[in-house]
């Protein structure tokens, strides 16, 4: 198979590394271009590739937004070609160069691997690894290995269970295991060599001593998959193009391309064209290069691996990302209510949940919120002694969703289990009953004022808003015992767990500061008010946070007296 790409070749520098730019359906990009992942085969050894597996939600989300066709992806996937004898990838020129660049074609041959055997996928994966470590040509594969992986295959039928003069497979696994172990090792010359390259030895292992073992089998395997390596797998090392980064993007549009074959209009097509005589595999190919998108390719001309790991740190880890806080800031805090009204479902498409970010920004800057200047926000100058945007979006998720509500170290979701039975008979929904939840976590709806209410009269019976030192400060995270996401979740979740224990509904943010005052009945407002000692530990660990929830949960229910300090340094097994 041949696919021709019209393209412009650039030289960036003096340097002889080009690359071309051009653009194709995402199908065909699926079909050529293969996506090196770091992950591991079943129980054997990680692969040479560098790339993160798959995040289907991260997919998802990308398919939502590419079924828009007014959302346009600039950034193009970033890939280089790959010595492959059996396909290749280069640049034809049609042109003179003018200003570093020059026209042509980008051509791609791939053959058709799906008449390859696992054997042939095999072999051709061994000698990709072999061109590019020569040494490894001449090494002999791991015997112990390859006494293993005979012993899995006879076990899955690969192999038949006894030899022709009468021997048990078994039994000559084992003979072949005695004389390995009793012959002295040796270090070949290849091995010492490639002493520093041991990762991509012992992954040529694992496929070298595969394609020995399957070299032994009358009828080669059926299926997808062989002792733990996948054809899918394997055939992406054998693809002349790699792609560096961008694969959720790839993937993304994909979905999207898929989700359209079931549009009803496109069904029809392909039952009609079907009748006539079409192929079920070709009509649906016809329709999906109509449907898929078109994305831009930036290709490295370069086979050096190196420069391709090289291209891919680059991308992921010198790239300064924006922030969550930021990114709600500037959502927030940027586009007029009209503005935000006419992207909002595309922002969500693409991962952004602008009321998430509306209603954070709103309670971490509203004057009468008691966390007004306490909430990081992402911009230059940010004070260190903030709490951070995510730890603020949990206790305000636990509020608007009425989920998260959870005691460290206890099961329960005591917010959730509060909805479930509670919310459709307070007053404070009661006209909108038959939409109780929606009608709640609106971004002005009734969870704003009763989040306020609540965290208000926390700060004022256990904080001090006054004296930085304190140890119940209304401030500072890291050193304050009261202002941390730790024991704030814990009094949040708590509470509603007491709303649960005494049946109570809420009858409007008013009334909330009685509730605190009977959750709290005997509770000594010096609670967070002294020294754990808690240098040196860390507060988010496990252990502290079941310790610190077990601690205030059994103190709660009997007030008598409080726990000795010392304890909360301690971590609290499960």
């Amino acid at each position: 198979m041949e696919y021709r790409y019209k393209a412009l070749q650039i030289k960036q520098t003096s340097s002889n590394k080009m690359v071309a730019l051009f653009a194709a359906p995402a199908v065909e990009i699926d079909e050529w271009a293969g996506v090196p992942q770091k992950k591991r085969f079943d129980e054997g050894e990680e692969t040479i590739g560098f790339q993160r597996e798959e995040n289907s939600l991260r997919i998802r989300s990308l398919g939502e937004f590419c079924a828009n066709d007014e959302n346009i992806i600039q950034n193009p996937l970033l890939c280089a070609t790959r010595q492959i004898p059996v396909a290749s990838a280069h640049f034809e020129s049609n042109s003179e160069i003018v200003n570093d660049c020059q026209e042509g074609t980008i051509v791609i041959t791939i053959p058709d691997y799906g008449s390859f055997s696992m054997q042939d996928i095999i072999s051709h994966v061994r000698k990709y690894i072999e061109c590019r470590v020569p040494e490894l040509a001449t090494t002999d594969p791991d015997s112990v290995l390859i006494a293993k992986l005979k012993a899995q295959a006879t076990e899955l039928g690969h192999l038949p269970s006894q030899v022709d003069d009468g021997i048990s497979v078994g039994e000559e696994i084992q003979e072949d295991l005695d004389q390995i172990q009793e012959s002295e090792p040796e270090v070949s010359e290849a091995e010492a060599v490639l002493f520093e390259e041991s990762h991509i030895v012992d992954f040529w292992q694992e496929i070298a001593c595969r394609h020995e073992v399957i070299k032994l089998m009358e009828t080669p395997p059926r299926g997808e998959n062989f002792l733990g390596f996948t054809r899918s797998a394997l055939i992406s090392y054998l693809m002349p193009v790699v792609l560096v980064d961008g694969q959720h993007r790839l993937r993304g549009a994909l979905k999207a391309a898929d989700n359209r074959l079931n549009r009803s209009d496109i069904q029809v097509e392909i039952e009609t064209r079907i009748t006539t005589g079409e192929s079920a595999e070709n009509v649906q190919r016809d329709i999906l290069n109509r449907e898929v998108r078109r994305l831009p390719v930036s290709l490295l001309l370069s086979d050096d691996p190196a420069e391709q790991v090289f291209q891919f740190i680059v991308v992921n880890q010198k790239a300064t990302p924006i922030g969550r806080a930021l990114l709600g800031t500037i959502v927030s805090t940027t586009l007029s209510n009209d503005e935000m009204g006419t992207v909002a479902s595309r922002l969500k498409d693409a991962g952004i949940e602008l009321e998430e970010s509306q209603a954070i920004t709103y309670l971490a800057r509203h004057p009468d919120s008691p966390f007004v200047g306490l909430v990081e926000r992402g911009l230059t100058g940010d004070s260190k002694d903030l709490l951070q945007w995510n730890v603020f979006a949990s206790l305000v998720g636990i509020f608007r969703d009425l989920r998260g509500g959870k005691l460290f170290g206890y099961k329960n979701d005591n917010a959730e289990i509060w909805k479930t039975r509670f919310l459709g008979t307070s007053p404070l929904v009661a006209e909108n009953a038959g939409n109780a939840f929606e009608y709640w976590r609106k971004f002005d709806g009734p969870w704003r004022n009763v989040f306020m209410a609540f965290y208000a009269k926390i700060r004022d019976e256990f904080g001090n808003t006054s004296v930085m030192d304190s140890h119940n400060y209304w401030g500072k995270p890291r050193d304050s015992n009261l202002f941390n996401k730790i024991s704030l979740t814990i009094l949040t979740a708590d509470f509603f767990q007491y709303l649960i224990e005494t049946r109570q509904t809420i009858a409007s943010a008013d009334s909330i500061p009685g509730l605190v005052d009977e959750w709290l009945e005997g509770v000594s407002r010096a609670y967070f008010n002294r020294d754990w000692n808690l240098t040196g530990v860390k507060k988010d660990s496990s252990g502290i946070r079941n310790q610190w929830a077990y601690q205030w949960v059994e103190y709660r229910k009997n007030p008598a007296q409080l726990p000795q300090a010392r304890i909360y340094r301690n971590p609290k097994g499960d």
